[in-house]
């Protein structure tokens, strides 16, 4: 009797179990329904609403990576994937998981180069690559996979070139920089030397103490005992040649004409004591920093030009799929 009873038991918990897992495929077919409407933020509630009734759902998990993924949630689609990565051994499954994972991250990296981050594109590509290959490795004979793959490290080198060309740029720039740094310093030395020599001749060499072409006068201010001091460095703005401590010396910015100092955003400050001649939202010292380059970052033009490029070469990817025989068009994500 008792080897009867533990049979009965083991036979009415399978039959429990199975009627537990058919609660949520009303709930899985409803959340496909409309997948299939691109109604997606509906599909996402019917998936979890499935997985409410069967945490265990392999279906409804993967499907919901699918909707989140749809909703352009690359984060949420990527964490979903991930965690039903651990969940299976089953290579099929798992050739289809990293597959989504690495379009994911894909999607990811062309809204991280929108923003210009140009290194940190690079590093959402390689994960994307490595993702692609996890999948090979499960499905190795996955067309959709090699040529999404092979699009990814076309993009990876597409943005290795961009990096590269920025980094010669810089340098090239620097180069140029140090170069007119060192004609502007001869060419200033130049000037110093005549405008001593006008001085002595003159026997007003009082008249401007640091040398800038500015008259002592005017960048004392209206209180002479108590002269203007722009930096707040303790050496006033008469005997200091950088009063705005921007980089740029006072005879730069001050224009052709030192007497009457330039103002480049008539705003009333001259440009030698502004921290922010061209009322960019900058100071003028970060835009300094800023026109030697950054091969890390790119301009907006560049952006957009790299993503064009993209997007041309994931067309010629889906013709050339296209082309294989026997191969569908690649998708944006396995269906499961």
């Amino acid at each position: 009797m008792r080897q009867i009873y533990i049979i009965n038991v083991i036979l009415f918990l399978a039959l429990a179990g199975n009627l537990y897992a058919q609660h949520e495929k009303p709930y899985i077919r409803k959340g496909t329904e409309e997948y299939t409407a691109q109604n997606y933020g509906n599909s996402e509630v019917s998936y979890q609403k499935a997985l409410e009734k069967n945490p265990e759902s392999f279906e409804a998990h993967f499907n919901l990576g699918d909707a989140f993924y749809k909703q352009e949630k690359y984060d949420k689609a990527i964490e979903q994937f991930t965690a039903l990565s651990n969940k299976t051994t089953d290579k099929q499954k798992l050739a289809k998981i990293y597959h989504n994972i690495g379009n994911s991250q894909l999607k990811q990296t062309k809204a991280i180069l929108k923003e210009n981050k140009l290194q940190d594109a690079i590093k959402q590509i390689d994960k994307s690559i490595e993702s692609y290959k996890n999948s090979l490795k499960n499905n190795p004979v996955d067309k959709e996979t090699k040529f999404n793959l092979s699009y990814a490290q076309k993009l990876k080198k597409l943005l290795e070139d961009q990096q590269k060309q920025n980094q010669n740029n810089q340098d090239k720039n620097q180069q140029d920089k140090q170069n007119q740094d060192k004609n502007q310093q001869d060419q200033q030395n130049q000037d110093q030397n005549q405008q001593n020599q006008e001085q002595n001749q003159n026997n007003s060499s009082k008249d401007d103490s640091d040398g800038d072409g500015i008259p002592d006068k005017t960048e004392k201010g209206n209180d002479e005992a108590n002269p203007r001091d722009s930096d707040k460095d303790g050496t006033p703005d008469y005997k200091d040649n950088d009063s705005d401590n921007d980089g740029k010396s006072d005879s730069e910015e001050a224009g052709q004409n030192p007497k009457e100092p330039q103002d480049s955003d008539k705003d009333g400050l001259p440009d030698y004591r502004d921290l922010d001649s061209n009322n960019d939202g900058k100071p003028d010292s970060e835009d300094s920093k800023q026109s030697q380059g950054n091969p890390n970052q790119i301009s907006k033009e560049d952006a957009l030009r790299l993503l064009e490029a993209i997007e041309n070469d994931e067309k010629d990817v889906q013709d050339k799929l296209k082309r294989v025989k026997g191969a569908r068009v690649a998708k944006k994500e396995k269906d499961w």
